[in-house]
Parts: C-alpha cells; sequence; structure tokens
C-alpha cells in the first residue's frame, strides 16, 4: 500500500494539451490527488504481463463505527476508491528498471516521470457500464443509486531521448462520484465511432472475465470492507 498527502485539496484540473491523438494531461494518480487532496493504490494482481490496481484517497479525519467516541481528528484513515485499473504490459524489456518498481507496487505513471520519461496517453475509447455488470462492482458503487462506471481504455506510452515506447493497453474503471463520461471526453477531447459497439463489447467481457476470478474478487471486496 502506497499514498501520500498533499497539503490542500484544490479543484480538479481539466486543461489538456491534444497533439496528433495522443494527449499530456495530469495522470490520473494527479487528478485524485489534486480533487481529493491524497492518492494511493492497492495491487490487487500483479504479474510480469498484467496487474489490477485499486486507486484511492484517504480521509484522515475519519472515525469508524465502533469508535463514536474517538476524537474527530483521530489518526485512523477510510480509503476511499476512485478507480480500478487493468493492465495489459506490452513493451517493458527497454524499461526494466522502471518496470521492476511498477511490479512491485510503483504508481505507473509516477514512476516513469522519476525515471524521467514522459507519459502519453493515446485514446481509444471511452463509455459508461451498468453496475449490475458483476456483483463486485454493485458492492463498490452501493451508494450511488442508478449510477454506471465510466470505462476509459487507452495506451500507454512513453518516450525519453527520441524513443517512444508503448507500455500498455489500460482499462480504467473510475467511480462516477469521482469522474463522469463528459468529463472524461472533455479531459481527452474522445469522440465515438461506428466500431465503439463491437469494441465495447470486447472490454465489457475482459473486464467480466478478469474480476470473476473468485481471489480477485474476495480481494477486492475486503478492501471496500476495510
Amino acid at each position: 500500500m502506497k499514498f501520500k498527502f498533499t497539503k490542500f485539496k484544490i479543484t480538479i484540473l481539466l486543461s489538456t494539451l491534444i497533439i496528433n491523438g495522443c494527449s499530456y494531461p495530469l495522470l490520473n494518480s494527479e487528478m485524485i490527488e489534486n480533487k481529493f487532496g491524497s492518492y494511493g493504490l492497492d495491487i490487487i494482481e500483479n504479474s510480469s504481463k498484467n496487474r489490477i490496481s485499486f486507486l484511492f484517497s484517504i480521509d484522515d479525519h475519519y472515525i469508524a463505527l465502533n469508535e463514536i467516541n474517538a476524537v474527530k481528528k483521530s489518526p485512523g484513515y477510510k480509503k476511499k476508491y476512485h478507480t480500478l485499473a487493468l493492465v495489459n504490459f506490452i513493451d517493458s524489456g527497454k524499461v526494466s528498471d522502471a518496470h521492476k518498481k511498477i511490479i512491485n507496487g510503483g504508481s505507473i505513471g509516477a514512476t516513469f516521470k522519476d525515471y524521467g520519461w514522459s507519459v502519453t496517453k493515446d485514446n481509444l475509447l471511452a463509455f459508461e457500464l451498468s453496475e449490475d455488470i458483476l456483483p463486485v462492482i454493485q458492492e463498490w458503487l452501493k451508494s450511488e443509486v442508478d449510477q454506471k462506471l465510466v470505462i476509459h481504455v487507452y495506451m500507454l506510452s512513453v518516450e525519453r531521448n527520441h524513443q517512444k515506447i508503448r507500455y500498455a493497453e489500460i482499462i480504467e474503471m473510475h467511480h462516477p462520484g469521482y469522474l463522469t463520461l463528459s468529463e472524461l471526453k472533455n479531459i481527452y477531447a474522445i469522440n465515438a465511432s461506428k466500431k465503439d459497439n463491437i469494441t465495447i463489447g470486447k472490454i465489457s467481457n475482459e473486464i467480466i472475465d478478469r474480476l470473476s476470478n473468485d481471489q480477485i474478487r474476495q480481494t477486492i471486496l475486503g478492501l471496500l470492507n476495510h
């Protein structure tokens, strides 16, 4: 588990530079930190080929239900999960040092920035997905009425010294309390395509397949009930 605090909460920054279909916005981790005041991630599944991570912010003034007499500024904290990310690594051999840190739990975008790489996203798809696709998603969104997950699919590439590497294809599932579909499309200037319906079905099936694994499901439920 990794997290950090910022001194002030600030409004989410939506400005984006678009060049040749690639976007250079704030990283998702940076947007969460800016909006909620902190950022961290829990690794649910991790291997040399793929990983699943759950991105959160924390409330350091949280008082657990069994601590109703606790001082309001208790050192305890409550995680609020905002993004569930499915990552498929494509070419990690040329960035082995950064990749090693990432598979040991590091944030992808922040790690590459630390190693001097610039990060770009080739946006492939953005759509909404009903919460009833899986019980574990219903549990995540249980406080939201008639809400849907916001799905963002993109190719993440890194570039340094005129060398560009397609590092991973990422499916991000955003909680509607963090990011709406219209906000996502505005950030990345994503337009609909006639081929989207076919791709949506493929992505939806991949989400169902990966999150239906019993160990992964139990891990997510354990984090949500922390």
